[in-house]
């Protein structure tokens, strides 16, 4: 059954803000193996290639399931099956004025240091206060995205925290407003996608935010549904990077909080902001959470390493009984020393 696109309202601090979502619709009672692209790491977190079908063990809900097949893919061949490409974001939304240029040098001197090079076909993406700017072919010459980067300075408005509670609403919608805009965007291109935010995320939400009604906690957990099948229906591994270094107050940090909320949410009352900062959403995709460091272009590389060898696997995959049933995933590798990364979960429908 072909998906369609929702209307679903977002709760953020009290405030509802209508986005347009595209949810998985399935057909009813439709049951077939389930893919996953799976990254494999040593204790060093690079990618390990060679392992076969009888290596991994798939846990979705804690029953172990029959794996179907795992494949192999080198991701930086030209041919690769599927096809990745990687894109850039320049959240132009949450970072200051001297974060954005630092952030851009940044990226500049990552672009230089592969000898003109890039693993993989990339793009940039600009998030600004008013819409996203795409690069729109991806390409693996540096020098394309430096001219590009140059041609696409910050607007003259940049958002300064200042700790207003209505200015910190506006940039998480945005910035929400983006990832989702971005999501439907790549949803109909084919291939895996790497989309490497480098951004410290948006504000924390204020406590009194949690306190919502029945009603409210529903439109929440919707929208929790509906971005989560949109970037897993895109292909998107999202990987979050700050890059403003240690911080001077830890415990303000989003960074050192969003490991709070990483447990998948089954039903409305588990709902909670917190389930939409961009480091939780960027961990239940299977990417990596990286800050503390102010080597932006190592960050970078260490995301775009997953491209360099991933396994597609299949699994069967129950049935669902109820609407928006949540799925958790765990992928076991029988290597020892090893670890796995994946999508954390997923929304099933009868």
């Amino acid at each position: 059954m072909k998906a369609r696109t929702f209307l679903l309202p977002l709760l953020l601090g009290g405030l509802i803000l209508a986005l347009k979502l595209g949810v998985a619709q399935t057909a009813p009672a439709a049951v077939g193996p389930r893919v996953l692209d799976v990254v494999v790491t040593d204790k060093s977190d690079r990618p390990v290639a060679g392992l076969q079908t009888s290596d991994f063990k798939v846990l979705d809900n804690n029953q172990q399931r029959n794996v179907i097949g795992v494949r192999q893919v080198d991701g930086e061949s030209p041919k690769s099956d599927p096809p990745v490409q990687a894109y850039l974001l320049v959240d132009m939304v949450n970072n200051s004025i001297d974060e954005m240029a630092a952030t851009r040098k940044n990226i500049a001197d990552y672009l230089r240091a592969g000898g003109g090079h890039l693993p993989v076909p990339t793009s940039l993406v600009f998030l600004t206060s008013t819409r996203l700017k795409f690069q729109e072919q991806p390409t693996q010459d540096a020098n394309v995205l430096l001219d590009n980067l140059e041609k696409n300075p910050p607007p003259q408005r940049i958002y300064e925290r200042h700790g207003g509670g209505g200015e910190e609403e506006e940039m998480r919608e945005e910035s929400l407003r983006g990832l989702n805009g971005l999501a439907l965007r790549l949803r109909d291109k084919p291939g895996r996608k790497l989309v490497v935010w480098i951004s410290p995320g948006w504000a924390s939400f204020s406590p009194g935010s949690d306190r919502k009604s029945l009603k409210e906690l529903d439109a929440l957990f919707n929208y929790i549904v509906g971005i989560t099948t949109v970037l897993r229906e895109a292909r998107i591994t999202l990987y979050s990077i700050d890059p403003n270094g240690t911080p001077d107050y830890p415990e303000l940090f989003v960074g050192a909080r969003y490991k709070e909320y990483l447990k998948g949410v089954a039903t409305p009352k588990q709902s909670n902001n917190g389930d939409l900062f961009l480091q939780v959403i960027a961990t239940q995709t299977g990417g990596r959470v990286l800050y503390g460091s102010n080597n932006v272009a190592k960050m970078i590389d260490q995301c775009f390493a997953d491209a360099e060898s991933f396994y597609v696997l299949s699994y069967d995959a129950p049935a669902a009984n109820t609407e928006n049933e949540y799925h958790g995933i765990q992928i076991l590798v029988s290597k020892p020393g090893l670890k796995a990364r994946t999508i954390t979960g997923f929304y099933a429908q009868p």
